[in-house]
């Protein structure tokens, strides 16, 4: 088992500077600070024996970590990050953007530089790496987003177990019995586990749907293909499903209703239809879609209150981990079969 000793030998210092950089009782410059910490991980130490002291004075800044990849949707990244600047800085604070797509290198330096007061992680995935540094992070880290493997680390998202079940139940009261669901991209589902809110309300659809009896097809979709709402619309008529539940984004649903027109089809007389987990704007307002969407606005501003009463000290532990409950817009876009 390791201890400072190994660690001091690794990282090529005094076993004393080792002890300064884990206890703070010195300054310590930061690259040996991070060579320091580097020796620790590789060897074991921190999670055994705790995270090293925070570095002392305030910066005023927090981290968001919001990896972007090819895939990402800018709609929902603009609308969280700029939500979540806006949260911060009525709070006091500036906000470092860190986008790097793996995530856990990028921030993993950050936290050892001492560059921010606090850490923000979006964009979660259901077996996010990020999620490790908690247990070595010398400053306070929340998740916007409920990953599956939380170690310690607060977190606010809205409940998309609750969600999905309250689509079944919708569904279910007016008489639809079959159902197809248009999931987002394919890799969403697969990377990291899958982000958190799609794995999460898709698994509670399904469960939802076994328990009355209801048949889910289903089929992933992605906006950026051109020809995507056709085919989905042309499987949709086709088979003998009377709704179809959509977490594609605001161009995919317009997409939708648009090849529905064009098709003569009336919604909801043709075509029942909910957008589920998503961000449409006003979109799905205009063309009068009900929607249970995702609340970017309110999660920062939770996210980031939960952080700043982490940074000093005021977070409950019943806190440590908040679901808010799913809202329903109801537009009349559901018939009664």
């Amino acid at each position: 088992m390791a201890g400072i000793k190994d660690v001091a030998a690794l990282a090529g210092v005094s076993i004393s500077t080792v002890s300064y950089v884990m206890t703070g009782k010195r300054p310590i410059g930061a690259n040996t600070r991070r060579r320091v910490l580097q020796a620790a991980r590789e060897l074991g130490y921190l999670a055994k024996n705790g995270g090293p002291a925070p570095l002392s004075g305030e910066t005023h800044f927090v981290a968001l970590s919001s990896p972007v990849h090819d895939f990402t949707s800018y709609t929902n990244y603009c609308a969280y990050f700029l939500n979540f600047l806006k949260a911060a800085r009525q709070l006091g604070y500036e906000t470092l953007l860190l986008t790097e797509e793996t995530g856990d290198e990028q921030l993993r330096s950050i936290i050892d530089t001492g560059m921010v007061d606090g850490v923000a992680l979006m964009d979660v995935t259901m077996n996010d790496p990020r999620i490790e540094l908690a247990q070595f992070s010398s400053i306070p880290l929340i998740s916007i987003g409920h990953p599956m493997n939380e170690i310690n680390v607060p977190c606010i998202d809205t409940d998309f177990i609750e969600m999905g079940e309250m689509i079944v139940q919708t569904l279910c009261c007016n008489g639809h019995r079959r159902i197809l669901f248009a999931g987002g991209k394919e890799i969403d589902y697969e990377r990291n586990g899958g982000a958190n809110y799609l794995i999460r309300l898709r698994a509670s659809m399904h469960a939802a749907a076994a328990r009355h009896k209801i048949h889910i097809d289903e089929e992933f979709t992605d906006e950026d293909d051109f020809d995507a709402a056709e085919n989905l619309l042309e499987r949709f008529i086709s088979s003998e499903n009377t709704a179809i539940v959509t977490q594609g984004g605001p161009l995919f649903l317009n997409n939708l209703v648009a090849a529905a027109r064009q098709r003569g089809m009336k919604i909801p007389q043709d075509l029942s239809l909910i957008s589920a987990g998503t961000y449409t704007d006003s979109i799905g307002k205009r063309l009068r879609i009900d929607e249970f969407p995702l609340m970017p606005a309110e999660l920062c501003q939770l996210g980031m209150s939960m952080l700043v009463r982490l940074m000093d000290g005021t977070l409950k532990g019943k806190e440590k981990a908040t679901l808010i409950h799913p809202v329903y817009r109801q537009r009349g876009s559901i018939a009664s079969r």
